[in-house]
């Protein structure tokens, strides 16, 4: 489950510039972010004003939030073209086009194939392979760890110290993931703080960006995967662009 901004739970990210201008494009992306704010004309169009306002807000801004959407939604379409388990099983944030990528697949292929499919997406600026070669979550582990997201984004919420939309958060296995822009090393602390005063939560890993640290190149397109593709024919699943400085998990305390 992904918590981000004001739209808890809301599963998109990114509008490349390609479809900035293509109308069939965008009401691609607007049926598929909107579609759950009402049917009729009004709801949707009170939905995504809302959905934009937000944007608006975000440190990102509002053009990166849309390119964001677009890479979610792009990537999540290779997932499930090569196989409906990793769509369903890998969890995907997307934020200034760093994608953090957690889950528990029971193949290995399946993790390299994640970690393919997000490189081959065009914006895509670094790739944080946190996918784990695990059992499959059961029912009763994948609702605590929805209840835990929420938990941690309500902290934050009401925390007037702290930005909250600027924030995406992901649970699995009892363990929160921490994605975004902090305004200061202050701000981070506080929400990593609120994230390990929750009840059951194992652990906080951190993969913010303060604000004012430079985000890492996008790649040239030669160095991205074409295509998903099969282990044994890649070189290896690494995540993280080459020479990319890896962020720190922020351990829980004992």
């Amino acid at each position: 489950m992904r918590v981000a901004g004001a739209f808890a739970g809301h599963p998109t990210s990114g509008l490349p510039s390609s479809l900035r201008s293509s109308r069939p494009g965008v009401a691609l992306l607007c049926l598929l972010a909107f579609g759950a704010a009402g049917c009729s004309p009004i709801g949707t169009a009170i939905g995504a004003a809302a959905f934009t306002a937000d944007l608006a807000t975000q440190e990102r801004g509002l053009y990166q939030g849309l390119d964001d959407n677009a890479m979610w939604i792009a990537i999540n379409g290779r997932f499930a073209a090569y196989d409906a388990k990793v769509l369903q099983q890998v969890h995907l944030q997307v934020q200034e086009g760093r994608v953090l990528l957690t889950g528990h697949v029971q193949k290995p292929e399946h993790r390299l194939a994640a970690v393919r499919a997000a490189w081959a997406t065009a914006g895509v600026r670094e790739v944080i392979n946190q996918v784990k070669i695990a059992p499959d979550r059961g029912m009763g582990t994948v609702a605590q760890d929805e209840f835990l997201a929420r938990r941690v984004w309500l902290k934050l919420f009401a925390d007037r110290a702290v930005r909250a939309n600027n924030y995406s958060i992901e649970c699995i296995d009892s363990v929160v993931y921490l994605i975004g822009v902090g305004q200061d090393q202050a701000e981070l602390q506080r929400a990593i703080d609120h994230a390990r005063d929750v009840p059951y939560v194992r652990n906080v890993e951190s993969y913010v960006r303060l604000k004012g640290d430079p985000l890492p190149p996008e790649p040239p397109p030669p160095s991205k995967a074409p295509e998903i593709m099969p282990a044994g024919t890649l070189p290896g699943d690494g995540g993280s662009a080459p020479g990319a400085a890896n962020p720190q998990p922020a351990q829980a305390a004992p």
